[in-house]
């Protein structure tokens, strides 16, 4: 049976290790963001909910926040790791 040659076949190995570096800084900016979320509901869980805007604690805000951050990252390296480089 003939199959079509595969895009993932022939890619270079170049353009697998941009795309995988890429994607791990990303992650290392959104584990950033997303630990020093845990660290302050863990550690300074009172003064952080003590803050409040429109009547929504700061805990919420930051929470929609890191899930606009991950689509927003997403687009961020769909965009960036099919540039031709």
């Amino acid at each position: 049976m003939l199959h079509s040659e595969n895009k993932v076949d022939t890619e270079s190995r170049k353009e697998i290790a941009r795309r995988e570096k890429i994607g791990l800084v990303l992650l290392a900016f959104f584990s950033f963001i997303y630990f020093g979320f845990i660290a302050l509901c863990a550690f300074a869980n009172a003064w952080f909910a003590s803050i409040v805007w429109l009547d929504v604690p700061a805990t919420v805000w930051y929470g929609f926040g890191l899930i606009a951050l991950a689509l927003v990252i997403a687009g961020l390296y769909g965009r960036l790791s099919r540039t031709i480089s």
